[in-house]
């Protein structure tokens, strides 16, 4: 009879083998793209239930007109018991992979030295168990040079932010892959019909982050201006709005994230300002290229070519590139409002607030403005892109007029919450320009409430400021 001291020493040998085995596999695996998805609660979202699988797909910001490009579609099922090294809960994408060295290779093209990009990961999770099936979405980020050494995250999903829906009961059948088999399964794809960016347009946009109105006659001469240190990360945000059906509707019901997220990262530097008498107007501006993305959830049986539509859709607003010379953003300012349609189309887009009153001599930065205006967390948003008034303006009436109050951010990675650098000051009279008179600043904000962090209020649009 073999005594319980042989069968210790076999365990723990046992054990001790499976440990070597698990870290040389680890170890001679070639660099690759590791994401590790888990619920809000951390938890792998392969052990939700008993019986669950999770369908994941990758799209990579590239700087060109298609905007993003899939890079990884299949799923993750829960491990047999024989497989204890596989948790079950990680994507692995090969840094060798073609689809992702042809993502690098774009960035390389006017980055060489790296910089800071995006991919967004969509999941669906069919809790078979329960007959529910669970939407989420999360984006990572990463430095295009230093992925070359591999990468390792893990993900949060909150896949209860996004309405369940039933399972039906014909979506396991085999493995998903896009390109074909039995399987039924979900993707998000990009309309185009309905969408505006890069593919419009072979140049940069001239984006307007900064708008002054100085209106009446009877006004102090107002200097205002927008500073980018390269001191630190400037992050170009990212907008997520989801609905149902919103494309059939004029005033669809959206439920909009922002500021949790960035489509680009870098040490940028832009400095730019604006001196208006009375009644005087202008603007600064960046050159870049946004996009307004109208994307569709299909519900795919054997092939993407095989697919209706479930009615679930998202809108994506960011910036894909930005015209720069190094490290310099390049951009300007300009004397008046920018052109009537896209104007209009900002009016069309926000509320007017009350900000502050200046004194002669007084002066406040734009993220005091932008807490004043509306909340706290609204200056955590940044300064407001307006691409969805551009993209209703420019689109040729592909963009519905509903998008008009849509936004992205642009702010700094600091401790801080003011991540809005600049500001606005009231001279009184100068030189024999303007009057010794208060100034009312009033600040433009979205009409749409946003998730921002941990609390929901509207953002800047512009930024837009009437000084009267």
């Amino acid at each position: 009879m073999v005594s319980k001291r042989i069968i210790r020493i076999l365990f723990v040998a046992f054990l001790f083998s499976g440990t070597m085995g698990v870290y040389l596999a680890n170890a001679l695996q070639p660099p690759a793209i590791q994401i590790a998805l888990v619920d809000e609660k951390g938890r792998p979202l392969t052990e939700i239930s008993k019986n669950v699988e999770v369908q994941v797909q990758i799209d990579a910001l590239v700087p060109t007109r298609e905007v993003y490009r899939t890079i990884f579609y299949g799923t993750l099922d829960k491990p047999s018991p024989l497989k204890f090294w596989d948790s079950g809960n990680t994507v692995r994408i090969p840094l060798s992979d073609e689809k992702l060295q042809s993502v690098l290779k774009e960035w390389g093209k006017d980055y060489p030295g790296g910089i800071g990009s995006s991919l967004m990961i969509s999941v669906w999770v069919l809790d078979h168990e329960n007959r529910k099936l669970y939407r989420g979405f999360a984006v990572v980020n990463y430095n295009t040079a230093e992925v070359s050494e591999g990468l390792k995250k893990t993900v949060k999903i909150d896949i209860h932010r996004l309405p369940s829906s039933p399972l039906t009961s014909n979506t396991k059948s085999g493995d998903v892959t896009p390109l074909g088999s039995n399987r039924q399964f979900y993707y998000w794809k990009t309309d185009w019909s309905l969408s505006w960016g890069p593919s419009n347009y072979s140049n940069y946009v001239e984006v307007p982050v900064l708008i002054v109105d100085n209106k009446y006659s009877a006004s102090g001469l107002i200097n205002a201006w927008m500073d980018i240190s390269q001191s630190y990360y400037t992050r170009f945000g990212l907008t997520i709005a989801y609905g149902y059906k919103i494309s059939e509707k004029d005033t669809p019901s959206l439920d909009i994230y922002g500021n949790d997220f960035y489509t680009i990262e870098n040490k940028f530097y832009f400095s730019r300002s604006l001196l208006l008498g009375p009644n005087e107007k202008g603007y600064i501006y960046i050159n870049a290229t946004p996009y307004h993305l109208h994307q569709k959830e299909y519900y795919c049986t054997a092939s993407i070519n095989n697919c209706v539509p479930t009615g679930e859709e998202r809108i994506q607003e960011g910036v894909n590139d930005i015209d720069t010379s190094g490290n310099e953003i390049l951009g300007g300012s300009k004397s008046g409002l920018p052109d009537p349609p896209i104007m209009n189309w900002i009016y069309s887009g926000i509320d007017m607030k009350y900000a502050t009153a200046l004194g002669v001599g007084d002066s406040k930065s734009l993220a005091l403005l932008v807490s004043d205006a509306s909340a706290s967390c609204s200056a955590d948003f940044g300064i407001g892109i307006p691409i969805g008034a551009l993209a209703v303006a420019l689109s040729g009436g592909a963009v519905p007029p509903w998008a008009a109050g849509l936004s992205a951010g642009i702010y700094y990675t600091s401790s801080s919450s003011l991540d809005v650098y600049g500001g606005i000051q009231n001279y009184g009279e100068w030189n024999g320009v303007g009057q010794d008179v208060s100034e009312y600043i009033y600040l433009g904000t979205s009409t749409y409430t946003y998730h921002v962090g941990t609390c929901d209020t509207q953002v800047p649009v512009g930024i837009y400021i009437e000084s009267n």
